[in-house]
């Protein structure tokens, strides 16, 4: 859907948010109608701001990756060292994931849509991408971390990893928890798969 011209009010945009869990529980089923009663405000003034329903989708999705934004930037110049930090920054991307079950499984799901959103791809690249390539390169050039062939690759390796595996936990065992997933991810995140006396020859 196309990108809405006009600014959300704040008390529409409060409704929308507080609704956002339930609405996107069941978004495929929900008409514009459905979603103006579950937050509260009237038809019209919801047509007003959006064209339709997907336009109503793309919005939720902003917010709730602007709310990753804000919490992967806080972990990524915190205190400690590059790898430190970027253990930080998982562990708010997973708490994120938890916090917004519906949301983050709907954004998985309509990837493909909301991938042609040009901004909705930019706001994963700022909200978690961004501050772990800048990390990776950091930490290569600090040699608290291996340099990476490409650190973009590197970044998108990481949040694919970490989007799975919180999206397995919410599917599985219905939400995150996210000491347990960090105690197993972390070793493998920071030392690899290969036994410690070194790598495997790989072939093919």
């Amino acid at each position: 859907g196309a990108i809405p011209m006009r600014e959300v009010p704040s008390a529409m945009a409060d409704a929308l948010h507080a609704a956002a869990d339930d609405l996107l529980d069941r978004f495929d089923d929900l008409q514009m109608h459905d979603i103006a009663a579950a937050a509260g405000v009237a038809r019209s003034s919801l047509y007003y701001y959006f064209t339709n329903k997907d336009d109503v989708l793309a919005y939720l999705l902003r917010a709730m990756l602007d709310d990753l934004t804000a919490s992967t930037a806080a972990a990524a110049v915190g205190p400690g060292s590059p790898s430190t930090r970027l253990g930080a920054v998982i562990r708010a991307q997973l708490e994120h994931l938890d916090e917004h079950p519906a949301a983050s499984q709907l954004l998985i799901a309509n990837l493909g849509r909301a991938g042609k959103l040009p901004d909705i791809a930019a706001s994963v690249n700022e909200g978690f991408e961004g501050p772990v390539r800048r990390l990776l390169a950091e930490g290569a050039d600090d040699g608290s971390l291996r340099r990476l062939p490409d650190d973009d690759i590197g970044a998108t390796a990481l949040f694919g990893a970490v989007l799975v595996i919180g999206l397995r936990c919410l599917v599985v065992e219905g939400h995150i928890d996210v000491d347990r997933v960090m105690q197993m991810i972390g070793p493998m995140f920071w030392g690899g798969i290969a036994p410690t006396d070194g790598p495997p020859s790989v072939s093919g």
